[in-house]
């Protein structure tokens, strides 16, 4: 059964006999086509112009206007519609020369007379379908054209041998190639050996796997690099279909997120990520190839300092001319780039650098970098109009003898560098297995000393103070103990510098503060004696702003006499910042304390200062008192201190007394007080009590 187009179409018959337009029409209806009837040629065209029928059955001799004038008019009127509808000539039966002619003006098809009714039906249809078929292809054309015209990309066609047959050059105006360079070429006549190689693999890969393959390249255009990727598909025909994109906005968008994962904004040079992922690449090659590398971990000696003294302006300045000069002491035969970056310098962060040396021969390669490296630290840096110096400390960690992953040999380089500073700083030092021993006790001292207070564990003993003309107790020193729950009774040598160093001796000297003032308000109430009770100030304690306010806050707790109290100092954290200290000591002053200088000959005094400074004693320290009195230079410095202390009207208490003859050379020179182990050494609370309430202490002042 003949199928029916999906909607009646409508077909114009345009004859001069009225007989065959009534056959025509019948036959149309049989087929379920509407028609519309035109008697001559004139209105055959005024009919088309007027109801735009899908099909035209024209027949050729009519009057006033033949089939072939009308057929041209027709064609003339849709060259301004854009569209084209099928018409059918009906020609004699030998007329060969009606059949050309009709062609040639534009006709579709022919109907040759006699007329075979049915087989025309079927002809209509077919020819309204076909037009139908050609009228959604033209559409889908266009479609494509208008998708093609809006994208920049190259399109092109290849055999499977490598020849372009087809060359749709793209909107972008960064296209390189034309159709000209490109059709009928082969691929290695087009574009650069290399290039072209590995387009003829994918090739070969598209057409054996029917997959979908990419090749990305650069072309040079008018002096840039241009990136481009060609995607290739097979066409289902033996041949391979690419499209040409520009990538180069996406390779620069690409590098600018890489260098922003992988670049430290502030030097520009690799950072924490991108050393941590290249020592990755180092340590699978060297696992590979059997080799060694060396990882050095530098930092700044006293950083802090220079961003708390000149601002972290100065300071980030210093970061970057920092690495430009570890980039120009590095040697190109020291380190080999295994990334994308140069070298392997990066910045973890800070004032911390990494080097990564590879392929390293012997230990002393490692240690010639690094010894190079901290004598160029230590060359002045000018900035800004300051001229700065720096040095640096440096840890070294070698694989595969200390670790055999990246974590280990970063912590183990960095361990190494802080054992580095704790030997005096401008050092460099490698690593061992002792450090980490040191590293985890030092660390368990911290987490200990931390809960010290807490639990409790923390006590204090004192120190008598004795008059040397009178040798009666006129006061104590109060001396923190630490009594851990593990390992015993803890030096005061350890951990007190590691108080100092995590700022934890701010919350232990108040806590001994407190309690040494406590203490001697007990001892004052039980004997009525006014014994004063020293206390010693830490350089973090004294730079406290809110020194005073606690100070006066533990003395109005205890109840204590201001001037029983006794603050001792040591000379370097008075000549530190003296402007500042001046200010604070006239707070101490103002509420009564008695103040002292620790320590006194260790360290440097301006004379101008110490007078200004106003203090009531200085301390000797005890390296001069050690060798009375057969060393003479210190007997001469001890007489001198305590000359020049009398001279400004302060009192002088020797420290370390031993000896009976260190004890009488002191008094002949004049000192005031001593104390030290011949006199009595540090006790319990309880001792003390006893002391001051035995019949020697009892009539002293």
């Amino acid at each position: 059964m003949t199928a029916l187009p999906p909607s009646r179409g409508t077909v114009l018959v345009a004859d001069d006999d009225p007989v065959m337009r009534l056959l025509m029409l019948e036959m149309l209806a049989q087929v379920g086509l509407d028609a519309i009837e035109a008697p001559d040629g004139q209105a055959a065209v005024a009919s088309f112009e007027r109801h735009a029928p899908d099909l035209v059955l024209l027949d050729v001799e009519m009057p006033r206007m033949d089939g072939f004038a009308v057929c041209r008019a027709i064609r003339a009127c849709e060259r301004d519609r854009n569209t084209t509808v099928p018409i059918i000539m009906v020609t004699g039966g030998d007329d060969l020369e009606a059949v050309t002619q009709a062609y040639e003006c534009g006709a579709t098809d022919f109907v040759s007379k006699p007329i075979n009714w049915p087989i025309l039906g079927h002809r209509v249809l077919y020819v309204l379908r076909a037009s139908d078929a050609i009228a959604r292809l033209r559409i889908a054309d266009a479609h494509n054209r208008a998708v093609l015209a809006a994208i920049p990309d190259t399109f092109f066609r290849l055999t499977p041998e490598g020849y372009y047959v087809d060359y749709e050059q793209g909107h972008d105006p960064a296209t390189v190639l034309t159709q000209q360079q490109c059709v009928g070429r082969h691929v290695r006549d087009v574009l650069p050996a290399p290039i072209a190689e590995r387009v003829m693999e994918q090739v070969q890969q598209v057409l054996g796997t029917q997959s979908v393959r990419s090749v990305d390249y650069e072309l040079e255009w008018e002096e840039t690099v241009h990136h481009f990727e060609a995607r290739l598909v097979s066409t289902g025909a033996g041949e391979v279909l690419g499209l040409v994109r520009d990538i180069s906005e996406r390779k620069r968008t690409e590098e600018q997120i890489r260098r922003l994962a992988y670049c430290d904004s502030l030097t520009g040079i690799p950072n924490r990520q991108a050393f941590l992922e290249t020592l990755e690449r180092e340590l699978a090659r060297s696992r590979r190839e059997s080799r060694k590398f060396a990882i050095l971990f530098m930092d700044l000696d006293s950083f802090k300092r220079i961003n708390d003294t000149l601002g972290h302006d100065v300071g980030d300045l210093l970061l970057k001319v920092v690495s430009e000069r570890l980039h120009e002491t590095i040697r190109p035969g020291d380190v080999v780039a295994h990334s994308d970056f140069s070298g392997t310098l990066a910045r973890l962060g800070g004032d911390e650098f990494t080097i990564m040396i590879p392929d390293l021969t012997s230990v002393q390669d490692a240690l010639a970098v690094a010894h190079r490296v901290k004598d160029a630290m230590r060359r002045p840096f000018h900035l800004d109009g300051h001229e700065i110096f720096v040095t640096a400390s440096i840890g070294i960690s070698l694989y595969p003898e200390d670790g055999e992953d990246g974590t280990s040999l970063l912590k183990y380089a960095d361990t190494a560098m802080y054992h580095a500073k704790n030997c005096g700083k401008n050092n460099a030092k490698l690593y061992s297995s002792a450090l980490t021993t040191q590293i985890m006790s030092h660390v368990k001292l911290e987490v200990g000393l931390r809960k010290a207070l807490q639990h409790n564990e923390l006590y204090l003993q004192y120190q008598p103070q004795i008059d040397v003309r009178s040798a009666q107790v006129v006061g104590v020193e109060a001396l923190v103990r630490w009594r851990h729950p593990e390992l015993g009774i803890i030096p005061p040598n350890d951990f007190i510098p590691l108080a100092e160093e995590t700022g934890l001796i701010v919350p232990i000297g108040e806590w001994v503060l407190r309690t040494a003032c406590l203490q001697a308000r007990s001892w004052h109430q039980q004997s009525k004696r006014a014994l004063r009770v020293a206390v010693n100030l830490s350089a973090r304690q004294f730079k406290d702003e809110s020194l005073a306010q606690t100070v006066l806050a533990v003395l109005n707790e205890t109840g204590l006499d201001p001037r029983l109290l006794e603050l001792e100092l040591t000379e370097g954290t008075l000549m530190d910042d003296a402007l500042a200290t001046l200010a604070t000591l006239e707070q101490l002053r103002g509420l009564g304390i008695y103040l002292s200088i620790d320590d006194f000959g260790t360290g440097y005094s301006s004379m101008n200062y110490l007078k200004r400074f106003d203090v009531r004693a200085l301390k000797i320290d005890k390296s001069f008192i050690s060798g009375l009195p057969q060393d003479s230079e210190n007997a001469a410095i001890t007489r001198a201190i305590i000359a020049m202390a009398h001279g400004l009207k302060m009192a002088v208490v020797a420290e370390g007394v031993e000896t009976g003859e260190q004890l009488s050379l002191l008094e002949q020179f004049g000192c005031d007080m001593a104390q030290g182990y011949l006199l009595g050494r540090p006790q319990s609370q309880d001792a003390i009590t006893q002391m001051l309430n035995s019949p020697s202490c009892a009539g002293a002042p």
